[in-house]
């Protein structure tokens, strides 16, 4: 790895940067399949749903099970599979109050009302307990996040929606290939939205989404709406609302490869994971939960201690960079302020969502920079036991 030497403020020792997060890695390693790629989109002068898209969606179709549609963004998978499942106006869906502001975008955009309710307190994932407390006759459906690359449990949430009649979507956004009882991530609702930004375990250039679809009847609704409304063989013919959300054809052909790659990955961040879990056993914080029926994939290594603020400027530095994912609840983001919206009781997110911290974690981790973040957190516990 290259980078300039920091000098730590409480040492006379002198650290390499560890960044956050590693897609600016996993970009430039591909650079010249990336140039090869953007030559073959410009050489078939298709640059929307040509073939690799229609590839891609094959391979995501295959790999997820039920029909797929690549998308300009996890926001809008959200967003039409709402539309889809005729969620609108008068209408609450339930969501999680510590998740990504998208989640809740989604229901707004749609014109129904977002629900915002407590997670458990291990895996920080929806409780379902909550989405039972939070049901009124209003209440359409649940968006089940599969927060920092968990599933969350969906057996019961399955069951709950399946008693009130209500439509889940599942918000795989950082979740891909994880399993619960050996069934991937986006398998079990009606819909299952991901994310393929360029910093999630797949991602393209830029935004990047795709959508799940489980009933083939809603296929082609979700085909015309991300494409305003039209068939993609007849340009000028809109059948209904849409919008202009296609992936493009450079992306679906950096994704198509990139799908190749995950198990791998993935496999990676599980290594590292377990490389960290064994150099932090003993100290006084709490590392990632993982339920024994699910599989893992560690979008994000999240750690719980009293002492997040101090760890993180501890870690700061000494060059090693971390994140809060995320800084805010739902509940306290100031756009709610003019959005429509209900709150339920949260007491666990509220009382531990300032606790939580993002350990670097990504495939192109080095050995070296692993064990600098080990060295970190060991010696900011040393003083703070």
């Amino acid at each position: 790895m290259t980078g300039t030497l920091i000098a730590s403020t409480s040492t006379d020792e002198t650290h390499l940067p560890v960044p956050p997060d590693g897609q600016h890695r996993r970009i430039a390693n591909m650079r010249h399949l990336i140039h090869r790629y953007l030559d073959q989109v410009i050489d078939s002068g298709t640059s929307l749903l040509g073939d690799y898209t229609r590839r891609l969606e094959q391979q995501l179709g295959e790999r997820w099970g039920g029909h797929a549609v690549a998308t300009s963004s996890g926001t809008e998978s959200l967003h039409f599979s709402l539309r889809i499942a005729g969620i609108g106006p008068g209408d609450e869906v339930i969501v999680p109050d510590m998740t990504f502001v998208s989640t809740a975008f989604a229901v707004n955009a749609a014109h129904a009302t977002p629900v915002f309710v407590d997670v458990e307190p291990d895996t920080w994932l929806i409780s379902p307990d909550a989405i039972r407390k939070a049901i009124t006759p209003r209440t359409k459906a649940i968006i089940p996040v599969h927060l920092y690359g968990q599933v969350a449990e969906m057996d019961e949430i399955m069951a709950i929606a399946e008693e009130h009649g209500l439509v889940v979507i599942e918000d795989c956004a950082q979740a891909h290939d994880a399993t619960y009882k050996g069934k991937p991530a986006g398998s079990f609702g009606d819909f299952g939205c991901f994310s393929m930004w360029v910093g999630k375990n797949v991602g393209g250039l830029d935004d990047g989404g795709f959508v799940i679809v489980k009933d083939e009847k809603n296929l082609q609704a979700m085909q015309r709406m991300h494409n305003l409304g039209r068939d993609r063989t007849i340009r000028y013919l809109h059948h209904s609302w849409g919008s202009r959300a296609r992936l493009s054809e450079l992306n679906a052909a950096i994704l198509s490869h990139q799908i190749t790659m995950l198990p791998e990955w993935n496999e990676q961040r599980r290594l590292i994971a377990t490389t960290y879990d064994k150099a932090f056993a003993g100290l006084p914080l709490a590392t990632p939960t993982v339920r024994p029926d699910r599989e893992h994939v560690f979008y994000k290594y999240t750690v719980h201690t009293e002492h997040a603020d101090a760890l993180e400027s501890h870690l700061k530095n000494r060059g090693i960079s971390t994140e809060r994912i995320y800084p805010y609840l739902l509940s306290e983001q100031p756009a709610f302020a003019h959005l429509p919206h209900r709150v339920e009781p949260t007491p666990v997110a509220r009382a531990n969502n300032a606790k939580l911290l993002c350990l670097p974690m990504y495939p192109e981790l080095s050995y070296a920079e692993q064990q600098a973040v080990i060295a970190g957190v060991t010696s900011f516990f040393a003083n703070h036991g």
